[in-house]
């Protein structure tokens, strides 16, 4: 057996060992402090983010330069790119962060009601006996509403041990979808360490 092929079969060893040793630590982590399960949601808030960006070409992502990287509901949510100059559309928001009281959208027209714990309520500034939950501890961003004001988004801190692993030991976020009508949510994708999750806002693709 040649030196080089011997150098190979060594690497590729090393290789899974390594990843054995990875996911036994991992184990072990989970038995000791507990892993949170693989996120969950409501499957039907996928496909109605999918409808949206087929009939109104509705998408998450962000601009950069003259390129738009967004999430692609019709191929797994993976992030695609187009060419899309000028600048990100002025987007209705609440900030959650921070926030005791009542907090009023960038519209007028969405109120956060948030106590001393860790939950703020979102509803429209119409009626607000329907709302929905929305952690403000957990979350990394403003929410974002849709133009239409039929889904919200933010980012929020993922569970500290979450199996399986999204971004090996990287910090992980979830960028969460809710359903403005039903309050029904769901994690749309999980975005890695370095990934500049601030800068996510809804863009229409369809756009000149």
């Amino acid at each position: 057996m040649g030196v080089d092929m011997v150098i190979a079969t060594s690497s590729r060893i090393l290789g899974t060992v390594s990843s054995v040793l990875r996911g036994a630590a991992l184990l072990l982590l989970c038995l000791l402090v507990g892993c949170a399960p693989a996120a969950s949601g409501a499957p039907q808030i996928l496909d109605a983010l999918r409808a949206e960006q087929q009939t109104n070409h509705i998408v998450i992502g962000y601009k950069s330069g003259g390129q738009l990287e967004y999430i692609d509901t019709s191929a797994g949510n993976a992030f695609r790119q187009v060419s899309m100059p000028g600048t990100a559309p002025e987007p209705q928001s609440i900030e959650l962060r921070g926030t005791t009281g009542v907090r009023i959208s960038s519209d007028g027209n969405w109120v956060a009601s948030c106590a001393d714990g860790p939950i703020c309520r979102i509803s429209r500034k119409a009626d607000e006996r329907k709302n929905f939950p929305v952690s403000r501890t957990k979350a990394l961003t403003p929410l974002y509403f849709s133009s239409d004001a039929k889904f919200v988004f933010l980012v929020e801190k993922a569970p500290n041990w979450r199996f399986p692993l999204r971004c090996s030991f990287e910090d992980e976020r979830d960028v969460i979808v809710y359903e403005t009508a039903t309050g029904m949510k769901s994690v749309l994708t999980t975005v890695c360490g370095g990934f500049p999750y601030g800068n996510l806002r809804w863009y229409d693709i369809s756009a000149p």
